[in-house]
């Protein structure tokens, strides 16, 4: 902690993130001089602002002078003239992990690792907390609904965060309980192959602490293949009954779900979930075993989970107009995307579904096009659109093509490359859902077929 504790002022390069942002504004309220930089303003640049920490639009050396300490988000690319002149100055400089991992030093952590549902999961936990009134701090991949943020900063012992694998940096962390939701093929511009992911989690777990616990989905094949190098006490959970921790008797009502979770072979609570999904009851029974683990009791943990009024971005229901659901989801994964869809096919099994598909970085497009193309089967009728670069440069014969073409000659039917909004609107029939799904801008786009279909119908 000497880095941070005798630091004056820190400065975030790529502040403009919903990763980077929260701990530039914990930095704040720990009563650090905060400023950071980005090549675009947005609706978290401007908060920002309100917090009191100056924000520079681009990324040039000046804006480093006075820092005595340089964050950097793991996007920025060693030519970043900020970087550049940190390096000149020697100041010190950290990625966004590695700075976390020195705030959750002296705290109890809670982290929350997985290709897929780390922000929902991470979401629920702080709403036991929220909700039985125990202060924590968490740092959360999302904007959580119970508390519109994404983050929350409280002089808790607890710190609740979201473990990023993508670029094996959550092995800075030290964590006393870890929850694992999944294993997935991701990220493999950084691993190359599913056995560097699978020792990365490997490594990342075994920094559990003796009287730590690892939480892991059992229905998972590849923290199956796993388990048997685990050198940390852990649970099991999920649907398969040989797990530890087991989901029996899930339902639909009108609200959401509802769930028995068993451990051991006797039923030890019955969950009530305000949001719909299989996988978020899988997200949810590994909250509770988190929230057991670390001493709540089982009504307090109920409560918390029923008060869970979701995260933006993740099946996130945006408007109703005319009957027509209008859904946003932050699905960029073949298997998430398939999750999603399913989930709306099985609450709304008499609806069609649309959906506008924005593919995320190129390299994940090149490795996973032939998996996206059979993600989409429970899709009435498919948009995809251009590429959403993040920080990438293209890649040459990599576009949103390789996805319709592949499925056009597999023999999918009413697949379309997106052109304009108009054309989404003008095929929308009362009772439709319409989905965006991806990590980019998609829901902007979203947002325009909504209004143009407000005027129109």
């Amino acid at each position: 902690m000497n880095t941070i504790n005798n630091t004056r002022k820190i400065h975030f390069i790529g502040v403009g993130g919903i990763g980077m942002s929260g701990l530039a504004v914990i930095a704040r309220r720990k009563g650090y001089s905060v400023s950071g930089s980005d090549i675009t303003t947005n609706y978290i640049t401007e908060k920002l602002k309100k917090e009191g920490i100056k924000f520079f639009l681009g990324h040039r050396k000046e804006n480093v002078k006075d820092a005595a300490l340089v964050v950097m988000s793991s996007a920025i690319k060693p030519d970043n003239p900020e970087l550049v002149e940190a390096q000149r100055l020697s100041i010190p400089v950290m990625l966004r992990a590695k700075f976390l991992s020195m705030l959750t030093s002296n705290s109890k952590l809670i982290a929350v690792a997985g290709s897929h549902g780390k922000t929902s999961t991470t979401s629920m936990i702080t709403s036991v907390f929220e909700s039985s009134n125990k202060q924590y701090t968490s740092v959360i991949g999302g904007i959580s609904k119970h508390i519109n943020s994404n983050i929350k900063f409280e002089k808790g012992e607890y710190f609740i965060i979201e473990a990023d694998e993508s670029d094996g940096s959550f092995l800075y962390y030290s964590p006393l309980v870890v929850c694992v939701t999944n294993i997935d093929n991701d990220h493999l511009d950084f691993y190359k192959n599913i056995d560097n992911i699978k020792k990365a989690f490997v490594m990342f777990m075994n920094r559990i602490p003796f009287y730590g616990r690892a939480v892991i989905c059992g229905d998972d094949k590849n923290i199956r293949d796993i388990i048997q190098y685990l050198d940390v006490p852990y649970y099991t959970y999920g649907f398969q009954s040989d797990n530890i921790w087991t989901i029996k008797n899930l339902s639909n009502d009108r609200d959401g779900i509802i769930f028995d979770i068993y451990y051991k072979k006797s039923k030890e609570s019955q969950i009530k979930l305000n949001v719909f999904g299989v996988h978020n009851a899988l997200n949810a029974t590994s909250s509770y075993i988190a929230a057991r683990y670390v001493g709540f009791d089982k009504k307090d943990i109920e409560n918390g989970l029923l008060s869970f009024k979701g995260v933006k971005r993740r099946l996130d229901l945006i408007g109703s107009v005319n009957n027509v659901l209008f859904y946003d989801d932050y699905g960029h994964h073949p298997n998430e995307i398939k999750s999603t869809l399913n989930s709306l096919k099985t609450f709304y099994p008499d609806r069609r579904l649309v959906v506008i598909f924005q593919p995320h970085r190129y390299t994940r497009t090149k490795f996973l096009y032939r998996d996206f193309a059979g993600s989409f089967n429970d899709a009435d009728k498919l948009y995809v659109m251009d590429i959403y670069p993040a920080s990438e440069k293209p890649i040459k014969g990599v576009s949103s093509r390789l996805i319709t073409d592949t499925m056009r000659k597999n023999g999918k039917k009413n697949v379309y490359d997106f052109t304009t909004s108009i054309d989404v609107v003008k095929d929308i029939m009362s009772g439709d859902i319409i989905l965006s799904l991806g990590a980019g801008d998609v829901y902007k786009t979203l947002g325009d077929i909504k209004i143009k279909y407000e005027n129109i119908a």
